[in-house]
């Protein structure tokens, strides 16, 4: 893959060089004349503003997604449904939204309460639709939805049950970490369907930059051996079951994200992300370099997204869209148009699986939430009508003997179960409105959302160095109970450190997100429907 360094500058100057505009272009997408081949990479825990792309300015941070986003359409305006692993992607793949799936969190999914609701729904996912339609199909690495069915067969791993359908464990891919690995099965894969000649889908999804990041004090021997699920696995020269990237970026130089101080401290941390967004990029690199050589890459749907954003509070486990944006890349070669950035359209991940079937030429998903965006990939983004995205957070964890006691849904669910917090939120260009249904101002958020800066930032508060954030024990706090209702211009305040809610000049924006929010929770059934009605009838 290219290896330039590039920056948003470098980017843009790029596009100019094409003779493209930055905001828009003119499709040369035609109706295919055999079925294209799908490659769908995820990756694990990535902040939307980690890329060059994305005007991330660390010099050589993703030479290989900025490349491909140069090639394609990159969408910044694009939020998952829920930041945590699983439900997301399990949303991303099957285009409903939690509540009207039931995949609502970790652990036992749906809940007890939820099936005994009466809730019924078709399981359709992308993956299962395509193998039914005669594509190959498989995955490599972190999936999150077992509505998806795969007939691939791995060409380098057999089992006494015969070939496995797809390499997922923690041996195969180097916890997800390990670039060559990616490589050999993306090759062996797409040898496979060269030989059958079939069209092809394969679902790539990398575990990093998911912690404990590079070089972390907690990346330890004992922790490899419970990620692994072994204290018996290869090691490389390192010690470990994958490579150490190959940037070792200074604390200096990094950025950081606005939801967090600037703190010389912290800066030492994430530029351990940052490494691990890089490693993360070149396992894209070797998955795109395996599609290069297998002669099929001017056949190929390539989308790239993320599943929510890094594992700290205020990111993953949060709707601020520090937790929810992502990045979204889309090539085609021959029908999308290289080089255009769109600043302005608003996509949910729910809207990539009936996107990818439209582009297939397959009939429309019915009865999802998701709608296809296909009419912004050919450069008509006028016609697209979401101009917000829903987000909703639901469980971290739903543990069986948890899900045994609860027989059916109450409003003060989160006081029974302190792995259910419930909040929705809609994200514009502009605003992002949260409603946190268990904030009551003593109720706080779990030790398994987000703990880990809580106890940093708490560490630091007796010699705070960003003297222009809010103090750290107060930010703290907040993050610990939150507030019911919450407003952010987030063009103005990035980091949704300025809570406009009691602010009198927002009444009509906070109104209007109110009225939107009810409507949402109607039309996806939403179980807290009753609850919110009551919070702002209160």
């Amino acid at each position: 893959m290219n290896s330039e360094k590039m920056g948003r500058r470098a980017f843009l100057k790029k596009i100019a060089a094409l003779g493209l505009t930055a905001t828009a272009g003119i499709s040369v997408m035609t109706r295919a004349s055999k079925p294209p081949n799908v490659l769908l990479i995820t990756v694990d825990d990535l902040n939307w503003d980690s890329l060059g792309c994305m005007g991330n300015k660390l010099k050589g941070i993703s030479p290989n997604t900025d490349q491909l986003a140069t090639d394609g359409i990159l969408i910044e305006h694009t939020h998952i449904v829920t930041p945590i692993c699983g439900p997301s992607r399990h949303a991303l793949l099957t285009g409903y939204y939690p509540q009207r799936s039931g995949y609502m969190g970790h652990g036992k999914q749906p809940p007890r309460w939820w099936k005994d609701q009466g809730r019924t729904v078709s399981e359709k996912s992308i993956a299962s639709i395509l193998s039914n339609q005669g594509y190959l199909t498989s995955f490599v690495g972190k999936h999150g939805s077992d509505w998806c069915k795969f007939n691939g067969e791995s060409s380098t791993r057999s089992s006494g049950e015969g070939r496995r359908t797809s390499i997922r464990s923690e041996q195969d891919t180097g916890l997800g970490r390990n670039p060559a690995k990616y490589y050999a099965y993306a090759r062996d894969f797409l040898n496979q369907a060269k030989e059958q000649g079939k069209p092809f889908y394969l679902s790539a999804n990398t575990h990093d930059p998911h912690r404990y990041w590079a070089r972390h004090r907690d990346e330890t021997k004992e922790w490899i051996d419970i990620m692994m699920g072994s204290t018996s696995w290869s090691t490389l020269e390192n010690g470990k079951p994958y490579p150490d990237p190959k940037t070792q970026f200074d604390p200096a130089d990094i950025p950081v994200p606005a939801s967090y101080p600037n703190d010389m401290r912290l800066r030492e941390d994430l530029a351990k992300y940052y490494d691990s967004v890089n490693r993360m990029d070149e396992s894209v690199g070797e998955v795109l370099r395996a599609l290069n050589e297998s002669g099929m890459a001017d056949d190929t749907i390539v989308m790239f997204i993320s599943d929510h954003g890094l594992a700290w509070d205020m990111s993953k486990w949060t709707l601020y869209p520090s937790g929810t944006k992502t990045p979204l890349i889309v090539r085609w070669p021959g029908r999308i148009t290289p080089g255009q950035v769109d600043r302005t359209s608003v996509l949910s991940a729910v809207d990539i699986a009936p996107t990818i079937l439209e582009m297939c030429g397959l009939p429309p998903m019915e009865g999802v939430d998701g709608v296809s965006f296909l009419d912004i990939l050919s450069g008509d983004a006028s016609r697209w009508k979401r101009t917000e995205a829903f987000t909703c957070f639901n469980y971290m964890n739903n543990e069986p003997e948890h899900d045994e006691l609860i027989e059916s849904y109450t409003p003060d669910l989160y006081k029974r179960i302190d792995q259910y917090r419930p909040s929705r939120a809609l994200s514009s260009t502009q605003y992002t409105y949260i409603w946190n249904g268990w904030s009551d101002g003593t109720t706080e958020v779990p030790n398994t959302m987000g703990e880990e800066l809580r106890i940093l930032m708490g560490k630091y508060a007796l010699d705070q160095e960003d003297k222009n954030y809010p103090e750290y024990e107060q930010r703290v706090r907040f993050m610990e109970l939150r507030e019911t209702e919450e407003l952010y211009d987030t063009v103005e305040d990035p980091g949704c450190l300025n809570n406009l809610v009691q602010d009198l000049d927002y009444r009509a924006v906070i109104d209007g997100f109110r009225e939107r929010m009810v409507t949402m929770l109607q039309d996806t059934h939403d179980h807290e429907l009753q609850n919110f009605l009551s919070f702002v009838k209160a």
